[in-house]
């Protein structure tokens, strides 16, 4: 019976881990790739003038 016990509390560690990782991710890509990000501020893409910055235009425009 404890074993049993156990198990359960086991697979819902494992089920509510997972759901907390999936939020997490999920509201990470609501704020965008470089506000997401964990590097924040010292990645060198992140900077404005930058070609790959995140907030460049020009990635975006295609000429």
């Amino acid at each position: 019976m404890t074993a049993m016990i156990v198990n359960i509390v086991i697979v819902a560690l494992i089920f509510g881990y997972s759901g907390w990782i999936i939020y997490r991710h999920v509201q990470k890509g609501k704020q965008g790739a470089c506000a997401g990000c964990d590097k924040g501020k010292t990645c060198p893409a992140a900077a404005m003038d930058s070609p790959l910055s995140c907030g460049s235009a020009s990635l975006g425009s295609k000429r």
